[in-house]
């Protein structure tokens, strides 16, 4: 019975956490990471929320995927990244400056024109602008 008890209240706050984050689904183009102004370059992100809360895009020139945790409301724990492995010396550093801020977001805050990612500290430090539907 506690059992029973335990496992009906780890769901429902299962659930309740992923609405939290509910209509952040969708495909976003970045502009920003860091301090610079990465919207010249093909950087995207979408976003599926649901059992997994899949992540995936495309980083300057490799394609990743992974998946993220929400543990509370607006809370984000990003988990392992993974993606393909071109060689691309021009976008190089580009693509590893937007992965390392990537797995330091901690939260997410939703803006008219799309996202902004923070870190712990509380800094906006990936700005994602959501792409028109077509």
């Amino acid at each position: 019975m506690k059992l029973t008890t335990i496992l009906l209240t780890l769901m429902s706050l299962m659930i309740t956490n992923c609405k939290d984050l509910e209509g952040i689904d969708g495909d976003y183009e970045i502009t920003t990471v860091g301090s610079n102004d990465y919207s010249e370059y093909d950087i995207t992100m979408s976003i599926e929320m649901g059992k997994e809360n899949k992540i995936s895009g495309k980083s300057a020139c490799n394609q990743y995927f992974g998946s993220f945790k929400n543990p509370e409301k607006n809370k984000i724990e990003m988990g392992v990244l993974a993606g393909t492995k071109m060689y691309c010396s021009d976008l190089d550093e580009i693509e590893k400056e937007y992965k390392i801020h990537l797995l330091k977001v901690a939260s997410v805050e939703v803006t008219n024109t799309g996202l902004n990612l923070i870190d712990k500290e509380g800094k906006v430090i990936i700005v994602a602008v959501k792409k028109e539907d077509k």
